[in-house]
């Protein structure tokens, strides 16, 4: 038998409950919740709606990297994912992650996708899509960041954040680069989380950026910090030509 959206998210949350997840202060956000070492989001309601994906302006457009799901009503996982935080007043510190890739052909980059929401108050422009250099197997130089000025919330599906450039970044077959969510250092309000992808379930190579006190951060603070996912890694893709 064929269980409704919410059961699989209330079996879930079972689950987790059982491996001791706990909630941080989100506020007034009871609609989510963050494991205890607040670095994973997870929604407590499922969408009441699926408003599918259109991928038709993509058809002009290669994949150079990425993990979307082509099937409209799941083109990423809803509601576990990574959180994505630009710290107080909204969450206790600021956390980012970035996701390599690698080329397997010359390629000009010209669109970038990312599934993130907020578990809202955001404000417009507060978190950006980067696509980064590498630097010695670790996020490098920005070689251009997205500012993103309105984006769902977080649980919904299946609506993706995109930043487009015309003219193109150009990127080298065998060279490793990264896609990363980020926020504004100039902007405080946002929370959310970058929802993981519906396609491959493996462990995979991830970075992330904690900024904040050691409760949270470790000695660690305020670098990239490259490791193994542990979990599914959020949704995203890189298209060009």
């Amino acid at each position: 038998m064929v269980k409704s959206p919410l059961a699989r998210i209330a079996m879930c949350l079972a689950v987790l409950a059982l491996i001791g997840v706990t909630a941080l202060a989100l506020g007034t956000k009871s609609n989510f919740i963050t494991t205890n070492n607040g670095r994973l989001a997870i929604a407590t309601k499922g969408p009441s709606v699926v408003t599918p994906q259109d991928s038709r302006s993509d058809a002009a457009l290669t994949t150079i990297a990425g993990n979307l799901s082509t099937y409209p009503f799941g083109t990423f996982f809803c509601c576990f994912g990574n959180t994505i935080a630009a710290g107080p007043p909204n969450f206790p510190f600021q956390y980012w992650v970035a996701i390599p890739f690698t080329p397997t052909a010359d390629a000009s980059v010209t669109r970038v996708k990312a599934s993130v929401g907020t578990f809202g108050g955001a404000d417009a422009g507060a978190f950006r899509i980067q696509l980064l250099a590498d630097n010695n197997n670790s996020p490098g130089n920005v070689m251009k960041s997205f500012i993103i000025s309105s984006e769902p919330n977080y649980g919904a599906c299946c609506t993706l954040d995109i930043g487009n450039d015309a003219a193109g970044i150009p990127v080298k077959a065998g060279t490793q680069y990264w896609i990363a969510v980020t926020t504004s250092k100039k902007q405080t309000a946002f929370a959310g989380g970058w929802a993981f992808n519906s396609t491959d379930m493996r462990s995979h190579e991830i970075a992330g950026w904690c900024e904040g006190s050691s409760t949270y951060c470790g000695s660690n603070s305020g670098v990239w910090v490259v490791g193994q996912s542990g979990d599914p890694l959020p949704a995203y893709a890189v298209l060009g030509q």
